[in-house]
């Protein structure tokens, strides 16, 4: 059974809450354990971090429906969504604190709070990494938690969100890193080409992983006894979903990327496989969210048959908020 409740905005926000994890989570990788003495070099994708941070909250609380009580979701003992919320704006806050600890360097005016915040650059952008996984992990777990929904009921679903998080940060970051505000040295330049070849080799393995972790899902479903679960595999293998699943996220967002990752170079490597890998990220997403079918319950199929059509005259006459009686 098929009426979408969740629509587009909802799956933009989990791919832009999930690439801005990646972008944070691997900085703070990078920063830690590959090169600590460098830290600037990821200010401008955390910056981008912040900005898809940003337009995900503004798309989660138009979806909400009534946007002037969004916080109602930290108050809502039983939601779901307030934890990713949560994730978002600790994961935003810390971001914003440590790219203020070098927008002094491009900016003179603000070279006093950059001096103040540096020294704990490297704590913020730790503590940002950090939730930044969490927000990664919690944009599958949301979604299988929803029992009723058979495609999204499953322990893959969280770790193919995950892994194509990673990836995309790994894109983000590869098309971002070392620019401003960073005052780059020969030293520096060194430390992102080094940062590139990490970043390079890590999402070769990422983007064979998702593959492998997304034909696994869908093929499993597609032979699964749950008939409700079947159904929308067969869509994406098949059905009206497959030219986007096949040529769109197969090929686009993965093989093609593989391919120019494995044997292109220039541009090819470090510019179109990384925006390849984003599209085909946003994509998942769509095709994941549009995927909602579940078995109706006794008797609902019945009641939509008795429902207002959207274009009833009453129901256009009718103003929110407006009392008639």
């Amino acid at each position: 059974m098929k009426h979408h409740y969740w629509e587009p905005p909802i799956a933009l926000y989990l791919f832009l809450g999930g690439l801005a994890g990646g972008i944070l989570f691997l900085s703070a990788i990078m920063d830690s354990f590959v090169l600590p003495n460098y830290t600037e070099i990821f200010a401008w994708p955390v910056f981008w971090a912040i900005v898809c941070v940003a337009i995900g909250c503004v798309f989660l609380i138009i979806d909400l429906g009534q946007p002037g009580v969004f916080w109602r979701v930290w108050t809502t003992a039983t939601s779901i969504i307030k934890w990713g919320a949560t994730f978002l704006v600790i994961a935003a806050v810390f971001a914003l604190l440590f790219f203020l600890a070098f927008i002094g360097d491009a900016w003179p005016i603000f070279a006093p709070l950059s001096d103040f915040l540096k020294p704990a650059a490297s704590f913020f952008l730790g503590v940002a990494g950090f939730f930044g996984l969490c927000i990664m992990m919690y944009t599958g777990i949301m979604l299988s938690t929803l029992k009723a929904h058979a495609f999204w009921a499953t322990p893959a679903l969280p770790v193919l969100f995950t892994v194509s998080a990673i990836s995309t940060g790994c894109a983000a970051i590869t098309l971002t890193l070392g620019g401003w505000p960073a005052e780059l040295d020969l030293f520096s330049m060194i430390a992102v080409e080094v940062v590139e070849e990490i970043i390079h080799t890590v999402d070769i393995i990422l983007v064979v992983a998702e593959f492998i972790i997304l034909m696994t899902m869908v093929l499993s479903f597609l032979g699964a006894g749950n008939v409700t679960a079947k159904k929308a595999a067969k869509r994406w293998v098949c059905g009206s979903y497959a030219p986007l699943f096949w040529i769109g996220m197969v090929g686009v967002g993965l093989v093609i990327p593989f391919i120019l990752y494995v044997a292109g170079s220039g541009a090819a490597a470090t510019l179109v496989a990384p925006i390849l890998v984003l599209i085909g990220g946003c994509l998942l997403r769509f095709l994941v969210v549009n995927t909602d079918d579940r078995a109706p319950i006794p008797g609902e199929e019945r009641y939509y048959t008795r429902c207002a059509k959207p274009d009833a005259e009453f129901v256009k006459k009718w103003t929110y908020g407006e009392n008639l009686f």
